[in-house]
């Protein structure tokens, strides 16, 4: 039996490769077929890994008890951890030897999207952040003249070999315009990364088809809205337009770089630098840094005790049906106060000692801060999450991709770069969002995991209104269930965190939707994709600085604001009134 389930799930995905073979070689050519089978000579054998494991664990004792017997959590847990200390250096190695698309893949892992990534692979995939493999000098040099038609000493008086990052499909080096003397970073593509797309996505493809179906309309438009990245100029454009209508939104803690219109081409792109900044995760790890030294810890220890307990306490609470709280900003803002008064009070300490006392024993080695002043990681996720809603519900153009080595850090201000990957909503698509951010931020107060004490009629009113819109924006499942549509909104549009998912992840609770009611067709509203995608990333950011953030009340008053400029918010809440109403009629 064991034998005959293992060989049908080992055949179906040879059967598969194999087909893919032949349709690579004569669409792609012999160097995509390639790249292929060095991707899938270790993705396949890991996929059917994880597969057999999760029927070992979830399925087969359901089907077959008496073979399988239940698997606790924590043991399913623990049997995971074995494969992604099996499988995590492997597929980082693969992804990394063929870069491309595959590097983009490894930030995704390495930014936690969605919050659910393994710690096994986050950790062994920082560097998709910001330590690609460089391009040589050379290679670089021939690219900057070629696109400019001109030596490249001719446009910029300095310019730095040693790239400050590289990315998926290009590098950016810092350089001096010698017109005036400003400071500036350009981008530089990768003359490859256009030629090994079309191949790496397919690979990739095969192997989502094959582990989660489910995901595969979903990373198909990710992949149409990557393919965009390759000419420069379309970011240069998408740049200018976020800036100014950031700028006219009145985002003054939120800084976007200026660019330089007549020195982008379709492979460079010329911006100001953002001097001084850092990444946002280098400022955080440097943070966690000195925390974990406070405690007389390394920092990994530290990070694996926070969250061992942060998951505890999660887990607690949610099986009370109670929501993790989290500091808010003017808390932190306190908190910030007290730490820096406590800190200047030990520097003048230490430093009265060394004027005194210190002239005949050791002295304090100033330099050094025992206190930490940490990050205001409520504001920085609140002006995320704001900037983001404010680009999507009132501008219409967002950014679809804010990892965090998309995020630069500067003096308490966020500075945002890379706008290869933007997406247009028209106003319909915009205000549809808008109606379902209202309507799913009144369903969650009236849920019975938010609100023990709330009427079931109450619920069951707002679950069919969230259901119906869901249906008329053009949601489709295959039995047009109105559970399947509820639970959807209120964790794409509202909350993701364990009080709605536990004892699942996204991952796990997007498999068990999609077995009882298959999501159909998303053409009418696929550009929820991106949009679902880039707020869960914000949101898996979030809660990895203990933010738990409602993204329906986030977003909300951005909502209320679209939705009154067009005339339309008084009958959005003349139906959530209803839902009370009707109850007293």
């Amino acid at each position: 039996m064991l034998r005959n389930i293992a060989k049908v799930t080992s055949g179906g995905a040879v059967a598969a490769t194999v087909g893919g073979y032949f349709y690579v070689r004569e669409a792609m050519g012999e160097d995509a077929l390639q790249r292929m089978i060095k991707f899938e000579r270790v993705g396949v054998p890991a996929t059917i890994d994880y597969k057999w494991e999760e029927a070992k664990c979830e399925k087969l004792p359901k089907v077959l008890p008496s073979i399988f017997p239940p698997v606790s959590e924590e043991e399913e847990t623990r049997r995971f951890e074995v494969l992604h200390q099996k499988w995590a250096k492997p597929l980082f190695d693969v992804y990394m030897e063929l870069g491309g698309f595959y590097y983009k893949s490894g930030q995704k892992i390495a930014s936690n999207m969605s919050g659910v990534i393994p710690k096994t692979y986050i950790d062994m995939y920082q560097p998709f952040l910001n330590d690609i493999p460089e391009r040589t000098p050379e290679d670089i040099r021939s690219v900057v003249e070629g696109q400019l038609g001109r030596k490249r000493e001719e446009v910029f008086s300095s310019w730095e070999e040693k790239p400050i990052g590289c990315a998926s499909i290009g590098q950016v080096h810092r350089a001096t315009l010698k017109s005036t003397g400003q400071r500036v970073v350009v981008k530089v593509q990768n003359l490859d990364a256009e030629r090994t797309f079309k191949g790496d996505v397919f690979a990739l493809n095969s192997l989502i088809e094959l582990a989660m179906p489910q995901f595969a309309p979903a990373f198909d438009e990710i992949q149409k809205q990557f393919a965009t990245e390759f000419d420069y100029r379309g970011e240069m454009k998408n740049a200018i337009e976020i800036r100014d209508n950031l700028k006219r939104g009145g985002f003054k803690d939120v800084i976007v770089p200026e660019v330089y219109p007549e020195l982008c081409t379709e492979k460079i792109m010329v911006m100001e630098e953002i001097c001084p900044s850092i990444p946002l995760h280098h400022a955080l790890e440097e943070q966690a840094e000195k925390l974990a030294k406070q405690k007389g810890m390394s920092k990994k220890e530290f990070i694996d005790q926070e969250k061992e307990r942060l998951e505890e306490e999660i887990k607690r609470l949610a099986k009370e049906g109670k929501v993790m709280e989290s500091v808010s900003s003017k808390d932190y803002d306190r908190y910030i106060k007290f730490q820096s008064l406590k800190r200047g009070g030990e520097k003048i300490t230490k430093g009265l000692y060394n004027w005194t006392l210190g002239w005949v024993l050791p002295n304090f080695d100033l330099s050094e801060d025992s206190v930490v002043v940490p990050i205001n990681a409520a504001k920085l996720v609140d002006d995320l999450l704001e900037v983001h809603g404010h680009e999507v519900l009132i501008d219409g153009c967002f950014n679809a991709d804010p990892h965090p080595g998309n995020i630069l850090y500067k003096d308490g201000k966020l500075a945002l770069i890379d706008y290869g990957q933007v997406k247009r909503i028209d106003d319909e698509a915009r205000l549809n969002v808008a109606k379902m951010i209202v309507l799913v931020d009144a369903a969650i107060k009236v849920d019975p995991r938010t609100n023990s004490d709330v009427d079931p009629e109450v619920h069951a009113r707002a679950k069919k209104s969230v259901a119906n819109f869901a249906r008329e924006i053009g949601m489709e499942s295959e039995k047009m269930l109105d559970d399947t549509f509820y639970q959807m909104c209120v964790v794409y549009f509202g909350r993701m965190d364990a009080t709605f998912l536990y004892p699942q992840n996204v991952l796990q609770w997007t498999d068990s939707m999609q077995e009882k009611d298959p999501l159909g067709n998303i053409d009418k509203i696929d550009y929820l994709v991106m949009l679902h995608t880039s707020s869960m990333m914000l949101r898996g950011l979030g809660e990895m600085l203990q933010q738990f953030k409602n993204l329906a009340v986030s977003w909300g008053p951005l909502a209320r604001r679209a939705l009154k400029e067009k005339g339309m918010l008084e009958g959005v809440e003349g139906e959530i009134s209803s839902w009370e109403k009707e109850k007293e009629s």
